[in-house]
């Protein structure tokens, strides 16, 4: 097979993908995605059931798919966002506005259903290994050059390894998301990531005020 034909064919299965992912996530937003068939995707997409089968396993693999598609966009953005900061911003600052606004992306853009159907698959399969779920992430990267830069400055106090500084703010995300999921509407994403983040890093802070 020429380099050409097999260019072409992969050309067309990215196109058909992301047919199925500008589809999908139209209908999901419009009906909810428990209201939302395979059937009803691939007839909306212009597309057989085969060929939905071809690039995914199920409807919640399409999601996280998705979902993981979006956050490997979104994690850019959010090192964009911190580049707009005044360059004498605390470090402490940055970190809470950060935080800030990836809420604002789960809760706004991503969705609570979005979420749980996300975690669910994180939770059932094995094999998962979404960007979402990522060590590697580049937001990670984005709130380890945030820490470094405060502990140069003095501002944070080095009390654990980097890495280990940066994995509890992975958990501490986590955790309170799927707080949000098995809790709302009684429990305030925003407002509770805003107060447990301060709580985080006044643990790492060189004094008192924050």
């Amino acid at each position: 097979m020429h380099k050409e034909d097999v260019s072409s064919r992969k050309e067309r299965a990215l196109e058909t993908k992301h047919r199925l992912y500008a589809v999908a996530d139209r209908l999901f937003t419009q009906y909810g995605f428990d209201d939302v068939s395979v059937d009803k995707i691939v007839e909306e997409a212009g597309l057989s059931k085969g060929t939905f089968y071809v690039h995914f396993e199920s409807k919640d693999s399409l999601l996280v798919a998705l979902i993981s598609e979006y956050v490997e966009k979104v994690d850019v953005d959010y090192q964009t966002f911190i580049e707009t900061f005044p360059p004498d911003m605390p470090a402490a600052d940055i970190l809470l506005l950060l935080i800030e606004k990836i809420m604002d992306v789960i809760v706004d853009t991503i969705g609570l259903e979005r979420m749980k159907v996300l975690y669910r698959t994180q939770l059932t399969n094995i094999s998962y290994n979404g960007t979402s779920a990522s060590y590697n992430r580049m937001l990670y990267s984005t709130i380890k050059d945030v820490l470094v830069m405060g502990i140069q400055r003095r501002e944070f106090v080095a009390t654990l390894p980097l890495g280990e500084l940066v994995h509890h703010m992975i958990l501490a995300m986590r955790g309170l998301t799927y707080e949000w999921c098995i809790r709302h509407p009684d429990f305030d994403l925003k407002a509770q990531s805003h107060a447990h983040f301060k709580v985080l890093l006044q643990g790492i802070r060189g004094d008192s005020g924050l």
